[in-house]
């Protein structure tokens, strides 16, 4: 089984074509490619064949009558180690059938990573234009052959080989409509669900791994005998057999990456279409995010070709890099409350109309266009309604629960799709939740209820999980009272700069908490941070000489929460010693002695224990949380915590 690539290297694609970079060198700009000669333009499909999610196209190089009773179309890259292998199955296959029951079908898809893989399939792509299937296959044998040597100048005299001089083939290389051909290709596997090379579809039935030749030819008659059980004309019968197998084909594979149901709920998010659809999609969205804003497009195309089948659900995702995102929500927010869910919508579209430019100007002039007084709209967009905060807060957390990590994201019917995809991929899933919708329907669950009925024992694996906490040992240096209703245990690194970060923000959370907060410290100095070690043994001799006072403070000056960064270099770490008045010689020794190790080994411990491999970690109340997260995170955790009951004494 071949290693599946995660991206299609779509923008380099889109790239080369803005500069022309993929001609070989030496090659002359042309007047006109020979490319751009022919009499069809990209995209049209080969004559006679009928319109299937898998198009057959005339650019397309393909072995086989066009009528042949199978179709197998093969998304390869040069540089695959294992479309090399497939490359000779395929060539194995087409000699145990003739050329009407089986037509092979050569497509293209350079995955990232291999730096030769587009240049090399636009070499191969002149070649099917300029010279025809049978060059193609040759100079693709050749390419498969001496894979290890694919380079410009070998890809232009491999061309010249099967028949291509080198002055067409420089002309047909360098146009900007054999590279197209090129993308169009990589766009269609992207849509149909290849993740990497080889992908191979037999009459739509995706096939991702590198099949062997006795699996293809299982496929390969089985669809022959559908096909001639089938009656009616062979491109009615052929267009029926691609659409069924492909369709769910996708639907298959985009499970495969997330099979599992997310609990979801939707009460309090504006919501556009039909309350009582089968289908209910969750939008997690950005309104500075230009993934969410081709993928609002896509959406509401889907809500325009199924009418009544769809209820949108719109939660916010804002970015914390994108500093408009949060005013933009809550200003859509605001239209909301002012004026209901299509007040929302409206609003939201011309949002993302405008994104990115989504400056305070920008959201007056659009909160004044959709009936908002400039007061409203100014106090909304600084975060000054407590009302709008607590909707997007609430939208972040179930985020977090649903591991809703970027945006845009959906969840259909509880199952997750995440990135702006094609539509063919929110048609897949759609179908396929439909069914499932249709189904309880049919066993009485009314559709208004249907929603509910399929979250049942759906998941929300980011959501607060209580643990046990761990005791506060003696030898813990804290910070709070004693008696506080919330302790937060910190394994922390003094040399790890998320460590650093996520002390600024324990501080802030001691302001917004005053008096409610105790602070345990826990040493989980990394391997692989040499200086960390030194540090905490430093900290524990301040303790040690100073009392928890000097372990704040010498705490305060390791991690530079004062400076531009940390400071627990060797020198800097008997600096401090000597500014906060400490005894150097003992501090010294202490660094050089490891006596405090044993209570470090002790935290170390505790932090794997608890599961803890990384740092920062931290368990507040009942709750674990990690890595340098927002300070809403942590306020989440401590709110959970001050509303349990209180804890035995300690």
């Amino acid at each position: 089984m071949s290693p599946r690539g995660t991206t299609v290297w779509l923008a380099a694609l889109v790239l080369l074509l803005g500069c022309s970079s993929a001609q070989p060198e030496g090659a002359k700009a042309p007047d006109a490619s020979a490319a751009q000669q022919q009499e069809s333009p990209v995209g049209t499909l080969a004559k006679g064949e009928p319109q299937t999610p898998l198009p057959v196209e005339a650019d397309d190089a393909r072995l086989g009558e066009d009528t042949a009773e199978v179709t197998l179309v093969a998304f390869l890259d040069y540089e695959c180690r294992y479309c090399r292998e497939a490359f000779g199955v395929l060539l194995e296959l087409r000699k145990k059938y003739d050329a009407q029951t089986l037509r092979i079908v050569f497509k293209h898809l350079p995955l990232e990573g291999h730096a030769l893989a587009i240049p090399a399939a636009i070499a191969g792509q002149a070649v099917a234009d300029e010279a025809g299937p049978d060059a193609f296959v040759e100079f693709s044998r050749l390419v498969f052959e001496q894979q290890a040597a694919i380079s410009y100048v070998n890809l232009a005299a491999w061309a010249e080989q099967v028949g291509v001089q080198r002055a067409v083939y420089n002309e047909a290389v360098s146009a900007e409509t054999t590279l197209a051909e090129v993308a169009t290709d990589a766009r269609l596997a992207m849509r149909r669900g290849a993740a990497g090379t080889p992908t191979l579809f037999v009459n739509g039935r995706l096939i991702e791994s590198a099949p062997g030749l006795a699996d293809l030819v299982l496929v390969v008659d089985e669809e022959r005998k559908q096909m001639q059980a089938t009656p009616g004309t062979w491109a009615a019968r052929y267009a029926a057999r691609v659409k069924g197998n492909a369709d769910s084909s996708l639907a298959a594979a985009l499970l495969a990456e997330d099979p599992d149901d997310y609990r979801v709920p939707v009460s309090g998010s504006a919501t556009l279409g039909n309350p009582s659809a089968l289908v209910t999609l969750v939008v997690f969205t950005d309104f500075q995010c230009p993934y969410c804003k081709r993928a609002d497009v896509t959406l509401h195309e889907l809500l325009a070709r199924h009418p009544g089948e769809i209820r949108l659900v719109f939660k916010h995702l804002p970015l914390p890099f994108h500093p408009s995102a949060r005013p933009a929500a809550r200003l859509a927010e605001a239209a909301r409350k002012k004026s209901g869910d299509a007040a929302f919508f409206a609003l939201s579209r011309e949002l993302f109309d405008k994104s990115p430019e989504l400056g305070a100007d920008s959201l007056i002039e659009l909160g004044g266009r959709h009936g908002l007084e400039q007061k409203a709209v100014e106090l909304a967009i600084s975060g000054g309604d407590p009302e709008l905060e607590h909707r997007i807060d609430a939208d972040l957390e179930l985020a977090d629960d649903v591991e809703a990590a970027g945006t845009p994201h959906m969840f259909i019917n509880g199952k997750r799709i995440a990135g702006a995809r094609p539509l063919e991929h929110f048609e897949a899933i759609f179908a396929l939740e439909k069914r499932r919708a249709e189904q309880r329907v049919a066993k009485g669950v009314s559709p208004a209820r249907v929603y509910d009925e399929l979250q049942a024992g759906a998941l929300q694996p980011g959501a607060p999980k209580a643990i046990t906490p761990p005791p506060v040992q003696a030898e813990s240096p804290t910070r709070g009272p004693v008696l506080a209703k919330v302790t937060i245990h910190v394994f922390s690194d003094f040399q790890c700069p998320y460590c650093r970060q996520a002390e600024l923000t324990l501080l802030e959370l001691e302001a917004a908490y005053p008096g409610k907060l105790r602070i345990v410290w826990h040493d989980r100095p990394l391997d692989f941070h040499p200086l960390a070690l030194p540090a905490a043994r430093a900290g524990r001799e301040a303790n040690r000489q100073g009392g928890l006072a000097a372990f704040w403070k010498f705490h305060a000056k390791m991690f530079g929460l004062d400076a531009a960064a940390a400071e627990v270099s060797r020198p800097e770490l008997l600096a401090h010693a000597k500014a906060l008045g400490l005894d150097v010689p003992a501090m010294e020794k202490a660094i050089d002695s490891g006596a405090s190790d044993a209570i470090i080994e002790r935290d170390i411990d505790l932090a794997t224990s608890l599961g803890f491999q990384g740092t920062p970690a931290f368990v507040i109340g009942r709750y674990a949380l990690t890595g340098a997260r927002d300070l809403r995170h942590f306020k989440r955790l401590v709110d959970l915590s001050l509303a349990e009951p209180a804890p035995a004494a300690r």
